[in-house]
């Protein structure tokens, strides 16, 4: 999900995606499971995720294999 609007944080604290000193989010990827669980976590800081849709799907995969 691509969060646009998150005025006060919450969203980006609770996924530890809140930079300590700009008012800006960084970028995570993050895929969770049906049960709510992290099968895939990735801070990438302000960089894209290298070949991010192959990236995704193959961890996507993995997980539900």
């Amino acid at each position: 999900m691509t969060l646009l609007v998150d005025e006060k944080g919450k969203i980006a604290k609770m996924y530890s995606a809140d930079h300590r000193i700009l008012p800006l989010s960084k970028r995570v990827y993050v895929i969770i499971d049906s049960t709510m669980s992290i099968r895939y976590w990735k801070d990438m800081g302000f960089a894209l995720l290298e070949n991010q849709t192959e990236t995704l799907i193959r961890e996507i995969d993995g997980a539900i294999r």
